[in-house]
């Protein structure tokens, strides 16, 4: 039998490479096949089937698509594996012959076995001072050469086993119908394969969305592919990556924590966290996955992305509707008060008001994306907890993070730039006034703020733009204008000493603005499609001038 040595001098990776191509290909597929499935299969009969009989179905045939997603993510990572074990069989294989060369080409001679020995000293007396310095001289680098034979030998017995030992552990069972925690098994199998062969996870520039679009772009499509298999949270959440990319990448994150915490060891995931945290992170990505399903038959222009989430407390999620990298505008609606995961539907529906209203006033029959942008933790209306509304810090610690999202639409955005809008209902508003006033600015074209509490500013020109570019627009009856503007959140936006602009409102209360058929939603439309609105003078102050 041949030994270590002799196999690895004349071992072909051919193999090694050949069978990581079959995987890779076969992770493509599948990804191929669940995106096929979604769109024509699960999405159409999720928007019209409904019942028991729909419920069983789609059960059955969800867990046809989370099985895809199993062999896409374990498949990528024995591509994964292979490639490492090839990488690091190759470089053994290298450092033996070039030992084996270095050793020949000085007259050592290498058996069979890897042993290293001088046939010229062989004959010489031990006895002769002379050769007996000739054999003491000849020892250190023979001795030498063994160690560089023994040390690639030991690397790839290294690299043989991390590989066997990674590969035994991507065993997911697609196979056996009883079992329905395989999307959260894969996720932990990936951890533990990668971690076997010593593979971190990639460096991304999650900080600056500029350059993690450069860093995406360099990646070649089988490492673009790779990555968002194997960490799709991580990409998911990455500002600045392409819409499509992140929604995949987001899609699988969310099946992969949801299947942990229903069919696997949620204890695990959240050391530390109550039946009641738990309960309440599965509550929060049960809606959100339902939610979207309902998106995957949509029609062109209003598909559904998920640009990043949060299971966390009372949850966070960024949806778009439409693609921002392909829009000619962009609008980023910050919601207020009391949004929650539970409210996602109701900002949806928002989105989609706003996106035709924008589309009806678009001039040359542009594109119109919309984002639900509930990235931060929104305040309770609280009797007992007045800071939480009625205070400026979760608006400024969401500031740098809108602030971000917004520079990673541009990063990622295909073509001219998009003419982009941020809005900010009630609250919301006074997150886009932190975010605009704090750094280098909010980078937006347009701001428009509906029933707004205050920007944390007293002047529109502290927000780092154009005046003549923030909007204002508020009911004659908004209790939150009328009880908590120029108060502690900043000047009323709607009146003069602010500055900016106003459009005109026509609707009632605080939650009318997106009423159907009202000029208040046609004028929100019209700026994000960058048609000027119809305006109304700015309000005059009614605060009391005080001297002191």
């Amino acid at each position: 039998m041949a030994s270590d040595f002799a196999r690895l001098m004349k071992q072909d990776f051919g193999d090694l490479e050949e069978a990581a191509s079959a995987w890779r290909k076969l992770a493509t597929e599948a990804d191929e096949g669940v995106d096929r499935h979604r769109s024509q299969v699960t999405g159409p009969l999720h928007a019209t089937w409904k019942g028991d009989d729909a419920d069983r179905a789609l059960f059955y045939l969800e867990d046809v698509e989370s099985r895809l997603g199993i062999v896409q993510t374990e498949g990528m990572a024995i591509a994964v594996v292979l490639d490492d074990v090839r990488a690091e069989m190759s470089g053994a294989q290298t450092n033996l012959r070039n030992a084996v060369q270095r050793a020949e080409e000085n007259h050592y001679t290498v058996d069979d076995d890897g042993r290293v020995s001088d046939p010229t000293t062989a004959d010489l007396p031990h006895n002769d001072p002379d050769t007996r310095q000739i054999i003491q001289d000849r020892a250190g680098p023979r001795s030498e050469y063994q160690q560089w034979i023994d040390d690639a030998l030991d690397m790839a017995r290294k690299g043989s086993a991390d590989g066997s030992r990674a590969l035994g552990m991507l065993n997911g069972d697609v196979l056996d119908s009883t079992n329905h925690g395989g999307s959260a098994e894969s996720a932990q199998d990936v951890r533990d394969a990668m971690k076997a062969v010593g593979l971190q996870a990639p460096q991304i520039p999650e900080k600056d969305p500029k350059a993690a679009a450069a860093w995406w772009d360099a990646l070649s499509p089988e490492e673009r592919r790779e990555y968002a298999t194997l960490y799709p949270r991580e990409i998911g959440a990455t500002d600045g990556l392409p819409t499509t990319v992140r929604d995949d990448a987001n899609r699988t994150a969310l099946t992969q924590e949801l299947n942990a915490i229903e069919e696997g060891d949620p204890k695990a995931l959240y050391p530390g966290a109550s039946q009641d945290e738990l309960n309440q992170r599965q509550h929060n990505l049960q809606l959100l996955r339902d939610r979207i399903e309902q998106g995957d038959s949509a029609p062109p222009g209003k598909e559904l992305y998920v640009l990043g989430y949060d299971s966390e407390g009372e949850g966070r999620a960024i949806i778009a509707m439409g693609n921002p990298d392909t829009a000619d505008h962009t609008g980023v609606l910050v919601p207020g008060t009391n949004t929650t995961m539970d409210s996602v539907p109701g900002q949806l529906t928002r989105l989609g008001k706003l996106q035709d209203a924008a589309g009806r006033n678009e001039p040359d029959g542009g594109s119109v994306a919309m984002v639900s942008w509930l990235g931060y933790d929104a305040p309770e209306a609280s009797a007992t907890d007045f800071n939480s509304v009625g205070g400026t810090g979760r608006a400024h610690d969401a500031a740098p993070d809108l602030r971000q999202f917004v520079e990673g639409t541009r990063a990622s955005h295909e073509g001219p730039p998009s003419h982009t809008t941020v809005l900010g209902h009630s609250y919301g508003s006074t997150v886009v006034g932190a975010a605009a006033a704090g750094g280098q600015g909010l980078g937006a074209d347009d701001v428009l703020v509906v029933g707004s509490p205050g920007m944390t500013v007293d002047r529109a020109s502290d927000l780092q733009m154009d005046p003549d570019h923030v909007w204002a627009g508020g009911a004659k009856d908004d209790g939150v204008i009328d009880w908590a503007s120029d108060l502690t959140l900043g000047d009323n936006p709607l009146e003069e000493p602010f500055g900016g602009r106003n459009f005109t409102v026509d609707t009632s209360g605080h939650s009318g603005y997106w009423d159907e058929g009202s000029a208040s939603l046609d004028n929100q439309g019209k700026i994000i499609a960058g048609v000027p609105p119809a305006e109304t003078p700015k309000e005059e102050n009614d605060v009391p001038f005080l001297p002191w």
